[in-house]
């Protein structure tokens, strides 16, 4: 795996890996709250939704750990397991995980929190976790070693930060033609409907 100046080594080496918020029971909005707690829906491929996130109180008797841009959110449970990268757009927000996220914060300099969001969302890191989790009936569990001992391979930063802006320009390409997409429905409906009224 020495080819191109990458190394191997996995998760727990390069990110400490910290269980969500510890929220009892449900999570309620709270009128005129500061803080926001990022749940699964509020999260995609594209990032976290900000502005559909719960706002509620944080209690507890420790402050809170807040979320900072460079977080990743993994989440432990759910038969879908996208790292999601926290990025600048959280600006001063409050914000925590919910307790069914992992929070991996990166531990080394030579590693772009991008790159790794990037990494755990790859087929090899995929088909670890696949392999390794935990299945009940339903709702398959990723157990913090589990996720601890994925493997990461580790280009040089400037390789790190090529395939990061790779995967920035494919996302974005990605969502413009899903807004192609529904435009052209759109149209189509409408034709459709001017028909009828022909």
């Amino acid at each position: 795996m020495k080819h191109n100046g990458a190394q191997k080594t996995d998760l727990a080496s390069v990110a400490t890996i910290a269980a969500g918020h510890p929220f009892r029971g449900r999570i309620d909005p709270t009128e005129g709250a500061e803080t926001v707690v990022v749940q699964m829906r509020d999260t995609s491929p594209s990032g976290v939704n900000w502005t559909s996130c719960v706002r509620t109180e944080v209690t507890g008797r420790r402050e809170p750990d807040w979320l900072r841009p460079g977080d990743i959110l993994f989440p432990a449970r759910g038969n879908v397991s996208q790292a999601v990268l926290i990025d600048e757009r959280i600006g001063s927000l409050q914000a925590v995980a919910a307790p069914h996220f992992f929070v991996l914060r990166v531990t080394r300099s030579d590693v772009l929190p991008a790159y790794l969001a990037w990494w755990l969302n790859q087929e090899p890191s995929q088909r670890h976790l696949e392999q390794n989790a935990q299945s009940s009936t339903l709702v398959r569990n990723i157990a913090r070693p589990v996720l601890e001992a994925t493997p990461v391979v580790l280009p040089p930063l400037p390789r790190q930060e090529q395939i990061v802006g790779l995967a920035n320009t494919m996302q974005r390409e990605e969502e413009l033609l899903q807004r192609l997409r529904q435009t052209n429905q759109q149209i189509m409906t409408g034709l459709a409907r001017d028909l009828l009224a022909d």
